[in-house]
Formats: C-alpha cells, sequence, structure tokens
C-alpha cells in the first residue's frame, strides 16, 4: 500500500483517517483533531477553522490536503493554486452523509474495502437508532445551543447531522421546521418553543462550567419546561460526546449519549 502524506483540516476527516489505520500518514492537523488520534506526538498544528499557516502546510510536503467547508472554502483554490492536492469536506446534512463522507476519504487514499466495512458498520448503527426512534410515539422536544465567546448563541436546523441525530435518539429538534443549517437563534425563539430537553454544547472558554455558572450566561433556560424538569444537559466536547463533531463517533457515541438522556421521557 503506498504510504502517502496528509494534513486534515478537518476534525471529522483526522477521525476517518485514524479509523482507516492512516494515522501514521497524518502529518499536520488542527487542535481540536489531536482527541480523535492514539497518538498526536509529531503532528504539526498546521491551522484551524479561522486561521491556516499556508506555510507550514507546504512544508510539510502533503501528498492530500483535507479541508472543512464552510469555513475553508476560500482556501480550495488558493492551495490547488500552490499545487496542493486539496479537498473540501462537505458539512453532513444528515447521519447517512457523515457515511459517505467516511467512504469519500476512504476512496481518496485508497483504502475503499476498510471505507466500506467501516460505512457499513455506522449505517447497521443508524438502523439501530432508526428502530428505537420509529416505537416512540411521542417525542421530546429537545433544543441544541452552542454558546461562542461573544456570548452569541447558535442552534441546529433541519440541515444538519445534529436533527437527524435527535430525530433518530427518538426526540424532535425544536427548530425542525427550520430548512437551515446552523443560524443564530433569540432568546425568544427558545421561549416560544419550550423545549423538555436541553442539550448545550460546551467547548473553550466555558469548559469544566457548572451548570449554575452556565445558567448565569444563559438565565433564559430558566424560563423553559427542561429548566423546571432539571433535564439540562451540558455536553462538554469530547470523543464520547460532541454536538459539534460530525465524523464517526457521532453516529457511535454521540447519538446513544441522546438516547441515554431522552430515554426517560419515551412514550410507547
Amino acid at each position: 500500500m503506498v504510504c502517502i502524506r496528509i494534513v486534515s483540516l478537518s476534525p471529522s476527516a483526522t477521525e476517518t483517517l485514524s479509523m482507516l489505520g492512516l494515522e501514521d500518514e497524518i502529518v499536520g492537523i488542527t487542535p481540536w483533531c489531536s482527541m480523535y488520534l492514539k497518538n498526536a506526538t509529531g503532528k504539526i498544528f498546521a491551522g484551524t477553522y479561522t486561521a491556516v499557516d499556508t506555510s507550514a502546510i507546504k512544508s510539510l510536503n502533503p501528498d492530500l490536503v483535507i479541508l472543512q467547508s464552510h469555513v475553508h472554502d476560500h482556501l480550495l483554490p488558493l492551495f490547488r493554486a500552490l499545487g496542493l492536492n486539496s479537498y473540501l469536506m462537505p458539512l453532513p446534512a444528515n447521519l447517512i452523509d457523515i457515511v459517505s463522507n467516511v467512504e469519500f476519504i476512504a476512496t481518496l487514499t485508497s483504502r475503499y474495502w476498510e471505507g466500506k466495512e467501516l460505512a457499513e458498520s455506522l449505517l447497521e448503527k443508524i438502523i439501530e437508532y432508526m428502530r428505537w426512534s420509529r416505537s416512540t410515539e411521542k417525542r421530546c422536544r429537545v433544543y441544541v445551543e452552542y454558546l461562542w465567546p461573544d456570548r452569541r448563541v447558535s442552534s441546529a436546523g433541519s440541515l444538519t447531522y445534529v436533527d437527524d441525530g435527535v430525530r433518530v435518539a427518538g426526540a424532535q429538534n425544536i427548530f425542525h421546521s427550520r430548512v437551515a443549517k446552523f443560524f443564530f437563534v433569540s432568546d425568544e425563539e427558545v421561549i416560544a418553543r419550550d423545549p423538555e430537553v436541553v442539550l448545550a454544547n460546551i467547548e473553550p472558554p466555558y469548559t469544566g462550567v457548572s451548570l449554575d455558572r452556565y445558567l448565569e450566561y444563559r438565565p433564559v433556560l430558566m424560563n423553559t419546561t427542561a429548566y423546571r424538569l432539571r433535564s439540562i444537559y451540558l455536553i462538554e466536547e469530547s470523543v464520547e460526546a460532541n454536538l459539534a463533531h460530525p465524523g464517526p463517533s457521532f453516529i457511535t457515541n454521540t447519538v446513544r449519549r441522546i438516547i441515554d438522556i431522552v430515554k426517560n421521557f419515551r412514550r410507547l
């Protein structure tokens, strides 16, 4: 098998590459990729979602550069003009798109059969969740939010893997009727939809924050049924659960975490 040098600026691609047995071929990553590697020693931080070190990437002499769409779109023509073999990973609109991305990366890296096996295992997990979901008569209302350092808040519409993950977990995204990807949300919209469960994605600078402290940042949540039911959950970004990560572990781990949370609301 041909050995290649890969720069991955997409954590979901990095996780997929590792699962395909290509961890040693990865030479450049982002800080958010490290948790998805067995050993990040020797990997160069070549960029983030907002800043990329082009000279560092060139110096790594990669055979393949994987970028994340919606944040690196402007870099694709630049990198290709520099002679870098570059591809944008699409942001998944649903769980099947995550599987498609796995097969795409496997094809790019000559791991076709390994990719098929990984894709099939993920599809089996999705089918398992769908059977669970279909047996649920009434779905609880779930609100997913992302609190940014500037205190703006975004959520997920129906064109996201998050919405699909909540659905196959047997619940309903309160913004399932919003034909959008990720968008900024107002307090009034959250109150009007009155979630029974809140899933708050936690990343720096909020890592390690307590629920009481989080509610100081987001007092609007105290006006929801979720607050009265004590069903506000802080989901700190990790391999075990990550609402902001559209890689394979979203299917295997994060959706399972959502199921564990909403199962107490399950009506058969």
